[in-house]
């Protein structure tokens, strides 16, 4: 079949399981329930090759449940995605000599929704290609009115029980973003960079106190100097004060055992208002905050003849005047781990902003106690994810963004209420918005209506079963396991599967900026979707990585393509070449338990052996799906259906071919099933031709061991 008529026919049959609403779950069905929330991908995403192998996970055990006889939802969902949407259309805007102030709130959150329904049309197509059977009526947007109801039902907990706060605090900043962000939310780079070694003039005194830095910089925002405990070259001077090299500013020495004593010459010089370490061992020693680098990554009127600059050309500056003065010992070049924002890759600037924060310990303690209770694949992430928990610091919820949930905080004068509308006449709200994973933490609640007690929310929470990348392991699982939790008293999910990430040959992440990514479409339109999702599979051992390329993608893509071409001309051997000499019941049942007892001694070796097999096989796979070992269940149908089964039993069966057909349509049958959950569309495909009722084979039964 040419690749126009195989994407033609794909398209067919997913249209028919949906006319059908065989993708849609039933809250008041009497079956066993069973849910898989899918990971919200975010509005200007692009479909990668991880995005694939999630959704090709979810949808094999959402169909193996529902062949299983449970009633299944297969939760979809879309993220608003606050900084890379914003980003995205302020891009945009810019090509018309557009910005977010020109345009003011109002009218740019106008072109933010047009521009959301734009990208969505494009977005959906790629998500729901690849066959997933989610039910789609129950779709859900992260800004959506309810999803909405919930974001506030949220903060109210959080604010009524004082968790809330606001307060100037250190926080890693954006520039380019113009937000606060995350650490978790942050890359580091490794970049050769200079380290400066600095003197320091002691009060009164001709002796000299050395740091060393990498940021000359911020020496303007300098008060105070650190040295590690009992130092021997430097203790004489605790107590005394130094002379900052660039502003001539009196700044106290002290020591403080958070220096390193294996960096430079073991002392420190304290930047509070521009380093998290530096922040911390001001507050306990009760140092000023100075600012000397803006939120836009520029040098303040602190920098004095330095101002505006940006801050790589302050550095040097910085360094040359240093050099004039005689305060410069020395430079030596350093490798050194520089962060960045993970969705621009611009340097991240520590600095103090006003923002709001939710304390944790709360949330933390309740996560500690029932961590236990989430079945983690890999074992060793409940350790992971509970060492990170314990050394939970608060959470800077707040963005300086537009697109997002609008803090629900209003003002009047020193007023301050709570609430979703307008308190009245002359109240402010909040500029600030919530940090997107503010939102995305209540996923596992808001998908089910929570704060309502919905028929959802009895049936299918907990969820049975999530899946993620390990990448946002803190961002996104830990903080769904502390929300649920707090608010709701149960975990959100009783497996959670962390897949392996996907990296290129030289173990380095697909990226768009390296030029190194691979579209799972282009693969598809290439092999067929049933090709390309087996070739993922093989990739889907839990919390395993894996190297590929485009090359070696299409090499697995090729042959599974092949295996299911193999899988087609053993269809066409069994039916189409069938003896004329057997009749076949119009009215047979290809859910039966077969021809005949394995263990019957009235049959022929060859048909008890290829039964053995087949229960064996049945066995395996249903043991391997049932532990989300998906790798090790598609390499035993692999070896099942292209050697036992086809290499050696067809073949023998061609010397007996009349006395062997039963066996043979009872096998294949039985094949289809337990192939469907991975390659849903070359077996619905065939099970069509082979059965009469023409139901679709995921309203067939899995196949059981027989005794």
């Amino acid at each position: 079949m040419d690749k126009n008529n195989q994407q033609q026919l794909e398209k067919e049959l997913y249209n028919s399981w949906e006319k059908s609403g065989l993708f849609k779950a039933d809250p008041l069905s009497s079956k066993k329930p069973y849910s898989l929330l899918m990971p919200p991908p975010n509005l200007t995403g692009e479909l990668h090759l991880g995005h694939a192998m999630q959704h090709s996970i979810l949808d094999a055990i959402a169909r193996f449940k529902r062949m299983q006889g449970f009633d299944v939802l297969l939760m979809p969902g879309v993220d608003h995605a606050g900084i890379q949407f914003e980003g995205a259309l302020n891009k945009l805007l810019s090509k018309e000599g557009l910005t977010k102030n020109k345009l003011g709130r109002e009218e740019w959150m106008k072109r933010a929704l047009e521009f959301k329904d734009e990208v969505y049309q494009s977005f959906h197509k790629d998500w729901t290609v690849f066959g997933i059977s989610a039910d789609w009526s129950r779709e859900v947007f992260t800004m959506d009115e309810k999803r909405s109801d919930a974001v506030f039902a949220e903060f109210k907990k959080y604010y009524d029980d004082g968790l809330v706060y606001k307060g100037a605090y250190i926080v890693q900043w954006c520039p380019k973003c113009g937000t606060a962000i995350e650490d978790v939310e942050m890359e580091y780079e490794e970049k050769k960079e200079k380290l400066y070694f600095v003197k320091y003039k002691i009060e009164n005194s001709d002796d000299f106190i050395t740091i060393a830095t990498t940021r000359p910089e911020t020496i303007y925002a300098d008060t105070g100097i650190a040295m590690y405990p009992n130092h021997p070259e430097f203790k004489k001077f605790v107590g005394a004060f130094a002379i900052n090299p660039l502003n001539s500013n009196k700044i106290p020495i002290f020591e403080d055992k958070r220096v390193d004593k294996d960096f430079g010459t073991g002392a420190l010089k304290i930047t509070p208002g521009h380093d998290p370490k530096d922040y911390e061992i001001g507050k306990d020693h009760n140092l000023p905050i100075l600012h000397v680098v803006d939120k836009t990554g520029r040098m303040t009127e602190l920098a004095q003849d330095l101002a505006g600059l940006k801050i790589d050309e302050a550095e040097e500056k910085a360094a040359a005047k240093l050099q004039e003065s005689g305060a410069l010992i020395k430079t030596e070049d350093l490798i050194h781990s520089v962060p960045v924002c993970e969705r621009c890759k611009t340097t991240v600037e520590p600095l103090i902003s006003e923002e709001w924060f939710i304390k944790m310990k709360p949330l933390a303690d309740k996560a500690l106690k029932r961590i236990g209770e989430v079945n983690f694949l890999p074992k060793n992430y409940k350790k992971i994810l509970t060492d990170w928990i314990k050394d939970l610091h608060d959470w800077c919820i707040s963005r300086d963004l537009w697109w997002g949930h609008r803090i629900p905080i209003w003002y009047h004068g020193d007023d301050i209420k709570v609430s979703q509308d307008p308190p009245g006449e002359g109240w402010v709200q909040e500029e600030k918005i919530f940090d997107t994973w503010f939102s995305s933490g209540l996923w596992p609640l808001s998908t089910l209506g929570w704060p309502n007690n919905t028929e959802e929310m009895k049936k299918y929470f907990p969820w049975d079963f999530e899946i993620t990348a390990p990448e946002i392991k803190y961002l996104w699982i830990a903080r769904m396991i502390m929300i649920s939790l707090y608010l709701a008293e149960q975990i959100p999910f009783k497996n959670m599967f962390f897949h392996g990430m996907l990296r290129d040959l030289q173990g380095k992440k697909f990226s768009k900026s390296l030029g190194n990514g691979i579209n799972p479409n282009d693969l598809r339109e290439s092999w067929g979707t049933d090709s390309v999702r087996m070739a993922l599979y093989s990739y889907s051992a839990p919390g395993r990585d894996g190297k590929t390329s485009r090359q070696l993608m299409d090499e697995r893509c090729k042959n599974f393509r092949n295996f299911g071409t193999k899988i087609k001309n053993i269809y066409r051997f069994i039916y189409e070449l069938k003896p004329s000499s057997v009749i076949l019941s119009e009215t047979k049942d290809l859910d039966s338990s077969g021809p005949a007892d394995h263990q019957n001694d009235k049959l022929h070796p060859d048909d008890k052996k290829i039964l053995e097999e087949l229960n064996k096989t049945i066995k395996d796979v249903t043991k391997n799906l049932e532990s989300f070992q998906l790798h090790l269940a598609t390499e035993i149908l692999y070896e099942f259906i292209w050697h036992k089964f086809a290499d050696v039993y067809i073949e023998k069966s061609k010397d007996r071919r009349v006395e062997a057909q039963p066996v043979l349509e009872h096998v294949l049958a039985e094949t289809l099933k337990l192939l469907h959950p991975f390659m849903p569309f070359t077996t619905e495909e065939l099970w069509q031709k082979i059965n009469k009722d023409k139901k679709s084979i995921m309203e067939s039964s899995w196949p059981k061991v027989c005794a």
